[in-house]
């Protein structure tokens, strides 16, 4: 299962990375000229590039155990094409709530506005009780203060 998940995964990222590489070198010349075109394009707004983007903050946040940067460019991503900022927000959801981010609270904090604001994310309450089992009380009690705020 795990090889056919890595292959899908590069299979996708492929699609996604030559899509922007075209994208660019057709119809900007201020990105063609760019060794690496992601970046270039990501902050014109190109919903395929800013999703490379986010998939580099994930990655790197993977390494590091801070996500900030990868949902900042899921949620920037989700208001250009719905679609593939949900992919991507719903891969840092699932680190969010795996404990994988450094601060508890603040993961905490964005899982419960991720699933207070919209029916879509209800499937987030069990990743949230996943990560309060790994919280300390008074980390729980101080991610529901901030969310409150």
């Amino acid at each position: 299962m795990k090889p056919l998940r890595l292959a899908l995964a590069l299979f996708t990222a492929t699609i996604l990375w030559n899509g922007a590489v075209v994208h660019a070198t057709a119809t900007d010349p201020d990105c063609a000229s760019e060794e690496d075109k992601v970046p270039c394009l990501a902050a014109k707004d190109d919903p395929m590039a800013m999703y490379m983007m986010g998939r580099r903050a994930y990655e790197g946040g993977r390494i590091s155990g801070d996500f900030t940067e990868a949902l900042a460019w899921g949620q920037k991503v989700i208001k250009v094409r719905r679609h593939t900022g949900d992919m991507l927000l719903k891969m840092v959801y699932l680190q969010l709530g795996g404990g994988a981010h450094r601060d508890y609270v603040q993961a905490h904090v964005w899982l419960r506005e991720a699933i207070d604001s919209s029916e879509e994310n209800l499937y987030l309450i069990p990743w949230l009780e996943r990560l309060e089992a790994k919280m300390e009380p008074e980390q729980i009690e101080r991610a529901k203060q901030l969310a409150a705020d």
